[in-house]
């Protein structure tokens, strides 16, 4: 028997990534794999599609046919399939989680069921017989009857199994239709814009390019002539981008030269709006913009990829199923189309640069920034400071404002006080759930924890010593804030973190002075700013990740990319470290190399893959036990592999549950994800609350 290996859509069953359903002979000519169908499950009707076709020789369960091919719903593409399936089995996710994360959710079911008396002669109640004799002349649709007659469900079921009556269900789609378009770009060019570029560069791609170009708006200026050369021979092109903010900037940038509407693709979109730009790439010719997902979209006739950033580390997609790596994903898309596929950054990961120097897997064309601002650094050891900013910083930022420049100050803590302290004994509040600090935030009276959410309001004794005094210790983006307003009572200050809500830009360009985490990155290159000062570049530098060097080193050079101010300030108590020196002389090459020393003398990537098992659990001993089991097992199995742990993972306590890791150094590729998921069931105990997260080929580790 033939029959259809069906994912259905939003509708998760225990155990089961997919359910078998025959093919009905009228739907022979219509199935084929990828195909949206509409199956019954139970007493329901589901939406699903068909991942595969296969032969059935001796079922041992009953299997129900497919009730509806969906010719209106973008099938997706055997290719697009084989990524999932790759996804799957290669990060060890599960197949239904990694479908569903690209199937289209602004569609629903609508199902109308109509009944109709059969010609048969049964016992029935007084009320059955109302029903019966009310069907005996035509249908009725279900919702009709039971509003006109006032009757339940139990009833018309009583009909049902009699066999007196007989249903009939009419299977609808209905696609949620957006209110807005904000998928598409507004404005476009009334013709093609041209950049001149170097011809090798379209030469280049016949391997996937590394296009280590350290100036972004010259980067970008590449990726249109790119773009165009494809375009123009009919085919679609996918951007992608790791922030929604890197996205739009980009799009603002390439609609003045292009002469159609581009579109987005990302989280802030409605179900309808996301189902729009899905629908879409299905049957036109496109260039989206898109943030990770955008790689499961159903191009019809897609024509290239182009990942910018692809150092960033938001490309590695590892908080829940599907749990993968962006550029990996890409490449490994670009492969399966046969397509074209441009890797662009500012500083290259040392994955990448590493595979194209050593391995010439990956092409690479390299142009360095000529206009680069003043790098300055600040020893905080040594200099003296005024409360908070040093002499030197306070200084650049008055000149600055006295020439109606911008200064933005980038510090990577939230809050007025990273933790409160006993002056008596020392003692630190910490969250009773996470075994981490609360933070102090003067504007609210509170003290938090960022990971769960806890709050309490400010102690007023030690529950230690009793004692009422307490230090409000280090330095928030709150505190930083104050100090920048009092400091500067004529300026207008501006503070950006996840706790405010921006509810409007302008007020960015008619801010003085930005203090803000992160999230001010997108702006600095503002024409109107003249100085970046990094509070204190050790707080990204220090954190306990082999990566953290990299991640650092590569942010900055990505905000010197886009910089368009004089000078940037780079304070430190480390400014002997590697990376400062590197950025002070703008040096990418002692960078790369001193790095690779590090993680060469280590077995660190890219010179073995680092795979990791998440253990959590409320019961520590529980962890230890059956974490050793698995590490035993694991060495068993390959005595030549580097295996650590199980030891507690940063931050080890969190929402009441510890948290530890085992770390697989695998030099030679020994390893999958099914292997390591046989040996965590294997070695977990009957009844346990264990749950344990396989990742694999992680770029990152925190100890």
């Amino acid at each position: 028997m033939k029959a259809s290996k069906v994912v259905l859509f939003d509708t998760y069953i225990p155990e089961k990534d997919f359910l078998y359903y025959s093919i009905p002979d009228e739907f022979i000519s219509l199935v084929d794999i990828g195909k949206a169908v509409i199956v019954p499950l139970k007493k329901s009707k589901k939406l699903g599609y068909i991942w595969d076709i296969v032969e059935i020789e001796d079922p041992k369960f009953e299997v129900y046919p497919i009730l509806s091919v969906l010719e209106n719903i973008p099938p997706i593409s055997k290719s697009l399939i084989t990524l999932v399936n790759w996804i799957s089995n290669y990060y060890s996710n599960s197949l239904y989680k990694t479908a569903n994360y690209i199937f289209p959710s602004g569609v629903e079911l609508e199902i109308d069921r109509y009944l109709k008396a059969k010609d048969v002669a049964v016992d029935m109640s007084k009320k059955q017989e109302k029903v019966f004799l009310a069907l005996v002349e035509s249908e009725i649709e279900e919702k009709k009857l039971k509003k006109e007659l006032k009757i339940s469900e139990n009833i018309i079921k009583s009909l049902l199994k009699k066999g007196a009556i007989e249903e009939r269900f009419e299977i609808k789609l209905k696609e949620k239709k957006p209110r807005k378009h904000v998928y598409l770009s507004e404005k476009k060019g009334d013709s093609w814009g041209s950049f001149l570029i170097e011809r090798k560069i379209l030469d280049l791609m016949q391997k996937p390019l590394l296009l280590f170009v350290e100036a972004r708006e010259e980067r970008w200026k590449i990726y249109h002539e790119i773009m165009k050369h494809i375009y123009q021979k009919g085919k679609s092109v996918l951007f992608v981008f790791p922030t929604i903010k890197s996205l739009i900037q980009f799009g603002d940038f390439l609609s003045q030269y292009v002469p159609f509407s581009i579109y987005f693709y990302h989280s802030f979109l409605t179900e309808a709006q996301a189902y729009s730009v899905f629908k879409t790439t299905n049957t036109e010719q496109s260039v989206v913009l898109s943030t990770s997902k955008g790689l499961f979209l159903p191009f019809k006739d897609l024509g290239l990829i182009i990942v910018d950033q692809e150092e960033n580390e938001f490309y590695n997609m590892r908080e829940k199923e599907p749990r993968y790596d962006t550029v990996v994903v890409a490449l490994k898309r670009a492969q399966l189309e046969g397509i074209p596929i441009v890797l662009g950054s500012s500083s290259p990961s040392i994955a990448s640069f590493y595979r194209a120097i050593n391995y010439k897997d990956l092409e690479l064309y390299r142009k360095p920034l000529l206009n680069r601002p003043q790098i300055t650094v600040v020893d905080l050891r040594r200099e003296k400071t005024h409360d908070i900013l040093d002499f030197y910083s306070l200084r650049k930022t008055e000149e600055n404002l006295k020439n109606k420049k911008k200064v933005f100050i980038l510090l990577n803590r939230l809050g007025y006080s990273p933790y409160v302290q006993c002056q008596d004994c020392g003692y630190i509040f910490m969250c009773p759930h996470c075994k981490s600090s609360l933070v102090y935030h003067l504007e609210e009276r509170i003290m938090k924890c960022h990971y769960c959410g806890f709050e309490m309001l400010p102690p007023e004794r030690c529950p230690v010593c009793e004692g009422y005094s307490f230090i409000q210790s280090g330095i928030g983006t709150e505190k930083l804030y104050r100090y920048i307003v009092n400091t500067y009572r004529w300026a207008k200050v501006l503070r950006v973190d996840s706790e405010i809500e921006l509810q409007d830009e302008t007020l960015i360009h008619e801010a003085d002075i930005i203090v803000g985490t992160r999230l001010i990155e997108p702006w600095l290159d503002d024409n109107g700013i003249g100085l970046l000062i990094i509070y204190n570049l050790d707080n990204f530098l220090h954190i306990p990740d082999f990566a953290s060097p990299e991640k650092t080193f590569n942010m900055m050079k990505r905000i010197v990319g886009m910089y368009k101010g004089k000078e940037i300030i780079i304070r430190t108590y480390n400014p002997s470290h590697y990376v400062v020196k590197a950025l002070k002389i703008n040096s990418f090459g002692d960078f790369l190399n001193r790095e690779l020393s590090n993680r060469k003398s280590l077995n660190y990537p890219p010179f073995s893959k680092i795979h990791q098992i998440l253990l959590e659990d409320i019961d520590e001993r529980e962890i230890l036990e059956e974490g050793g089991r698995i590490v035993e097992e694991i060495r068993s199995n390959f005595v030549t592999l580097d295996v650590l742990g199980p030891a507690p993972y940063f931050p080890y306590f969190i929402r009441d549950k510890y948290r530890y890791q085992i770390i697989i150094k695998d030099k030679e590729g020994l390893i999958d994800g099914a292997f390591l998921r046989g040996i965590c069931e294997k070695s977990k105990a009957p009844f346990s609350n264990l749950r344990f997260i396989i990742n694999i080929d992680m770029e990152e580790i925190l100890t």
